[in-house]
């Protein structure tokens, strides 16, 4: 939910001793680590549901998910949340997969055959017309004054780096606001005649880094549409199984045993290197650069 790392602890006790009357919770782990299967109601591993990572050589670097407890638990809650049309925002620092978990999923559900895509990216320059240029332009015109995806489908719309846009004169950024307009109201209204156009059947996900750095803090009317969602930092271990998957996979295509032996101790060495880092290079005032993530 939207809770960081520092209070998972806490939030794992005070559950255990809400639900001590009412169920037995598994002692193992913390509670985020198991979900209620259903028809048995009993609590389950996140584990016993992902899937083994398969190397695909063609694939693009950045678009390989290796299935970890995080991908596979955001990814299950994104899709209930859009099977009942409720937007949902990801935040999380740089780098954590947020555009890749939302990505692999809008892609299962696109090849399903009963979802249409509408992907938009935020930038610095980016301006309300553009936005709505760009939702208009994937939509079909169902009647004068009703837009939608094409029929029999639902559309599911990412906005990423949501916010990225410059702030106007009065404080707000028109490109969110118009996407806070088409949650309000459910459309937005036409530029040149100036009627009103609703918008059916398209579900908003967004997905957002901290503010700072060019990012502006995003307002709560905005905001309150959504189910927020904190993705963490990879944890050492969850780090170690996307590099060996992937790193593995590369190193298998050689053939070799000597080469492919090398995967464990190249993986052990760049996480181990890559926690030094961030333990001992902090950022101060003299080094306000000194801010690592993975990428």
């Amino acid at each position: 939910g939207s809770m960081d790392e520092a209070h998972w602890p806490m939030f794992d006790e005070l559950v255990r001793d809400l639900f001590v009357e009412h169920t037995q919770l598994p002692n193992a782990g913390d509670v985020r680590d198991y979900y209620v299967a259903l028809p048995s109601v009993d609590f389950k591993p996140w584990t016993e549901v992902m899937h083994e990572f398969k190397f695909d050589p063609k694939a693009a670097f950045f678009s390989m998910l290796v299935p970890t407890v995080d991908t596979v638990r955001y990814s299950y809650l994104l899709e209930k949340s859009l099977s009942v049309s409720k937007p949902m925002l990801f935040t999380g620092h740089s780098g954590v997969g947020k555009s890749a978990v939302i990505s692999n999923l809008i892609s299962r559900l696109v090849d399903g055959g009963a979802w249409a895509s509408l992907p938009i990216s935020f930038s610095a320059q980016t301006s309300a017309r553009r936005t709505q240029e760009s939702i208009e332009s994937k939509l079909d015109k169902r009647k004068k004054t009703l837009l939608g995806p094409p029929p029999g489908k639902r559309m599911v719309m990412f906005v990423d780096d949501v916010n990225m846009p410059t702030l106007e004169t009065y404080g707000a950024a028109p490109p969110v606001e118009l996407l806070r307009q088409f949650l309000d109201q459910g459309g937005f209204y036409d530029r040149q005649k100036l009627f009103w156009k609703a918008v059916s059947d398209v579900v908003e996900v967004a997905a957002c880094g901290p503010p700072g750095g060019g990012r502006n803090p995003l307002t709560p009317r905005y905001v309150r549409h959504h189910t927020v969602m904190v993705m963490p930092q990879p944890s050492a271990e969850a780090m170690r199984r996307i590099f060996s998957s992937i790193v593995g996979g590369h190193l298998a295509l050689n053939g070799q045993a000597e080469i492919v032996s090398l995967t464990k101790p190249i993986i052990e060495s760049t996480v181990d290197l890559y926690q030094t880092v961030l333990r001992d290079l902090k950022p101060i005032p003299a080094k306000a650069h000194y801010t690592f993530n993975l990428r």
